[in-house]
């Protein structure tokens, strides 16, 4: 699942940048920002494939760059070194550093095109993303903040009673929460939402029995069922895998 985040000032522009997005492909998750700070916080709470930049959001501060400030400071980042970032200003002075120094993607001129900015935005999103190399995530429980690696866990079922976390060497019972958030807090292609009450790590799957409908996990983690409506959309998230 990709996620953009847009940095802008104007709400006009803001929802066009959001519905272009959308566009491209529904499923994009498009985050929004009007301020640097705004977005340099959205940007440590989940992870974002492509940034889409204004550089001019205080218009009326004469000089204003504080999208530049906003792409220095992230690029300081190590996971945002080499993400895709376009920047949509009229400012002609700023297209040079914005290329060289902060790796601009691509550079949009206002009044942009429309059709332009979907395929420059299809574009960036096909970049190879680094999500599938092994990182930490936090689970926060009773005010206590617990440290794993993604390859060490295993599964997670997910119901308004709340969360099962399944680890190597244990399990965690937390609050609920959308699954959407919890496939976004872990960042990482490995994960595969099998029904609507669970997300499975692919590494441990074994087999798979698409006549009764459950997954076979390594190790003796025992088995996760897979959603009747889910069965098309679990296996189209396997290919390549």
């Amino acid at each position: 699942m990709k996620a953009v985040l847009i940095i802008e000032d104007n709400a006009a522009s803001m929802e066009m940048l959001a519905k272009i997005t959308n566009e491209v492909d529904p499923e994009i998750v498009v985050h929004r920002a009007v301020n640097q700070n705004e977005a340099y916080a959205c940007a440590m709470r989940i992870s974002i494939d492509l940034f889409l930049i204004d550089i001019m959001l205080d218009p009326k501060n004469p000089g204003d760059v504080s999208g530049m400030r906003f792409a220095n400071r992230i690029r300081m980042v190590e996971r945002y070194k080499y993400v895709p970032m376009i920047f949509i200003t009229a400012l002609e002075d700023a297209r040079l550093y914005a290329y060289s120094d902060l790796h601009c993607y691509y550079y949009l001129e206002k009044p942009y095109d429309a059709k332009k900015a979907r395929e420059v935005i299809t574009e960036a999103l096909e970049v190879p993303q680094k999500k599938n190399l092994p990182h930490d995530v936090f689970f926060r429980k009773d005010g206590i903040l617990f440290k794993k690696n993604i390859t060490e866990v295993v599964y997670i079922e997910n119901v308004r009673s709340g969360q099962t976390v399944c680890f190597t060497d244990g399990k965690l019972k937390l609050q609920y929460k959308p699954t959407k958030v919890i496939l976004e807090e872990l960042d990482s292609e490995r994960f595969v939402q099998c029904s609507r009450y669970a997300i499975v790590n692919s590494d441990f799957i074994d087999a798979i029995d698409m006549v009764n409908r459950y997954i076979l996990l390594k190790g003796n983690f025992g088995r996760i069922e897979i959603g009747i409506t889910f069965k098309k959309k679990f296996l189209e998230a396997l290919k390549g895998r």
